[in-house]
């Protein structure tokens, strides 16, 4: 089952369509926010209003945006009555400093979660691991066996040939590369592996 962790500001629209996307397999919802403004509060009660509807169980906490190590000291101990648990955590809504002081207390924590946004006008959405954020220290022959695996060479044998690269070399840097998180088992670039590729500047053959 799934919890969903969300921030909550005077708008309560990317909470409930967060909330749309995931109820057929939440155990509960965690809402994080101040909520002393009427708009807040009123956005609060409505949130609430379509989660109970739904019948899902539901925990607000309420926190001070001014106070950044009291925000995240809270919100990492809230993580931890959630040990164990598919987190997925949407940073749509509410303060900046909010959702900076979330996504820093998951990698903080080293917690394993699904992070999602939307953009404001609803056309774009994104969703990523707080994995894609762990550093990765890569070899030339690293970035070489993945930059042909993004051209198209997706068995170890083809790669060895493309790249002139001893068989074993080409085994190893695979198995590192899976380790780390860019590529899959199907030998395609995850989006981790996309962004690190994208990233890197290779000087001309």
């Amino acid at each position: 089952m799934t919890v969903l962790l969300t921030t909550l500001g005077f708008d309560e629209k990317f909470q409930v369509r967060a909330f749309m996307r995931w109820f057929k397999e939440l155990e509960g919802v965690v809402i994080f926010g101040s909520f002393e403004n009427d708009l807040a509060k009123k956005a609060l009660n409505s949130l609430v209003g379509v989660i109970n509807s739904a019948n899902v169980k539901y925990e607000v906490v309420e926190v001070n945006p001014y106070d950044f190590k009291e925000l995240v000291v809270k919100v990492g101990r809230k993580l931890e009555d959630y040990k164990g648990k598919k987190l997925v955590f949407n940073l749509s809504g509410g303060m900046r400093v909010l959702s900076v002081a979330l996504l820093l207390t998951l990698l903080l924590k080293d917690v394993d979660a699904i992070i999602e946004l939307e953009t404001e006008d609803f056309k774009g959405y994104f969703q990523f691991s707080t994995s894609d954020f762990k550093p990765v220290s890569l070899s030339k022959d690293h970035l070489e066996v993945l930059r042909a695996i993004k051209e198209g060479y997706n068995t170890v044998n083809s790669i060895h040939k493309r790249l002139n690269m001893p068989l074993s070399t080409v085994w190893r840097r695979v198995n590192d590369l899976k380790e780390m998180g860019l590529i899959d088992n199907g030998m395609r670039l995850t989006f981790k592996g996309e962004l690190v590729l994208s990233t890197t500047y290779f000087s001309s053959d």
